[in-house]
């Protein structure tokens, strides 16, 4: 009975002991978690509910809130990261030193993002494109150009759903290996990993790196089925005319510029617009030296050997010639001659005019492209334009210059440029004079 008793209070003892070894680093990791986050701002503050720390080398932040550059509306599910435990232990000292372990693993799951946030609309409204043109993307989809914000926000896309998942691995003084997952939910997965040679490591990464290998792939997981069903009603087409009159387009354009290009490359488009359609390409660059990058031609020569490019699991031939092409392509702006341009489409008053719960452009549409610029609208048809900048005046004289953010019975909400940042203004419908859109 006295051994057991003795045994007991020495499992007792060690019990606390390890209690406090956890306790004194959960405190230590947690001290460092904030004093870094503290670090972020003024630009990005962020805030977390609850902090799990395993003692064998991994710490999860749980519901990150993030506030960019005073704007909220960014919410994080779950922020992990996985190590060494002596690396957490001493996180900042070795941040600070470069002293970085042999791998590395972070996980961002749920980050959510709302796209109707003034900080996006601010960024949309700066980057507006005045040129003309159309996408080729975009061709054939009625008065759709380009897959701007404004376009992607009617398409449905007015919040998003992101996981990262990277890993870092490399010995010190050895090669690196970088592996990186992104998960947009519902619409698309892109995979890139980049072998890094040399005397580089984890622990050494200001060296001179030699890069050895990269590989990057695209599935898409919902996209181009929410865009063919989209510009299908745009354009008042079934799905498959719609199909149909964008590849005419593509393929007249591409007659159009004279350019020879091989009839696998044009089928390569089209197989990727398809839903669920995916992309891979790797690039081998071992062998290439400073006279390769020195000389265009003979640069893509050497790529052309050493690149392999699989659509839809079918391996394709780039050579150096085909290489030119696409970066000709790329160049060509997107614009129909004037006997490409069809008539407006009439389009059957009972058919949806937009995806599910989404605004759409009116129904009346032309499968040319159309320079945007500021129109006159009807204030009762701002329903149709949310996303789009925005000018009017009020019946009590003031101008209003800015994105419509929403329309919400007969109030509209529209986010203007102030001297720090970005404000929200409610507008009655009935008070609004000189309605005018960008579009």
């Amino acid at each position: 009975m006295r051994i057991l008793k003795h045994l007991s209070k020495a499992l007792f003892l060690l019990l606390i002991l390890a209690l406090a070894l956890y306790g004194l680093y959960y405190y230590q990791v947690k001290r460092s978690v904030d004093r870094q986050l503290q670090e972020m701002g003024p630009f990005v503050d962020a805030q977390y509910d609850s902090l799990y720390v395993n003692p064998l080398g991994e710490i999860t932040l749980n519901t990150v809130a993030v506030n960019l550059m005073g704007q909220s509306g960014i919410i994080i599910d779950s922020i992990s990261l996985k190590s060494d435990p002596l690396f957490f232990l001493q996180f900042e000292s070795r941040v600070n030193q470069g002293d970085w372990p042999d791998s590395l693993t972070l996980a961002i799951e749920g980050l959510n993002v709302d796209f109707n946030m003034p900080l996006f609309l601010m960024m949309e409204q700066f980057a507006t494109n005045d040129s003309e043109g159309v996408q080729l993307a975009a061709l054939g989809c009625g008065r759709v150009t380009q897959f701007d914000m404004s376009a992607l926000r009617m398409m449905g896309m007015r919040q998003g759903r992101f996981d990262f998942f990277l890993n870092l691995r490399g010995r010190d003084m050895g090669p690196l290996n970088l592996q990186l997952l992104t998960n947009m939910q519902g619409w698309g997965e892109l995979l890139l990993d980049v072998d890094v040679g040399g005397n580089v490591g984890l622990g050494n990464l200001t060296a001179a790196p030699s890069l050895q290998r990269v590989s990057f792939s695209l599935r898409d997981t919902g996209f181009n089925q929410r865009r063919n069903q989209f510009c299908s009603m745009q354009s008042g087409l079934s799905l498959a005319e719609y199909r149909q009159e964008h590849q005419s387009l593509v393929n007249d354009w591409v007659a159009q510029t004279m350019i020879p290009v091989p009839e696998n490359l044009i089928s390569a488009y089209h197989q990727l617009a398809e839903p669920g359609a995916s992309f891979s390409i790797q690039l081998n660059t071992e062998g290439l030296n400073q006279s390769d990058l020195l000389s265009p031609d003979q640069l893509f020569e050497r790529l052309s050997q050493q690149l392999s490019v699989t659509i839809n699991n079918q391996v394709q031939v780039i050579d150096a010639e085909s290489a030119n092409l696409m970066l000709a392509l790329i160049q060509q702006p997107v614009v129909l001659s004037s006997e490409d341009v069809s008539e407006p489409v009439e389009v059957d008053p009972s058919l949806p005019r937009s995806m599910p719960g989404v605004a759409s452009p009116p129904a009346q549409t032309v499968q040319s492209a159309v320079p945007r610029r500021y129109q006159q609208t009807s204030p009762e048809d701002l329903v149709n334009y949310v996303g789009h900048p925005v000018r009017f005046f009020t019946s009590f004289g003031k101008r209003v210059d800015g994105v419509l953010v929403s329309v919400e019975g007969s109030t509209v909400r529209v986010a203007e440029r102030v001297q720090h940042g970005v404000a929200q203004y409610p507008v009655e419908l009935d008070t609004i004079q000189g309605t005018e859109v960008y579009r």
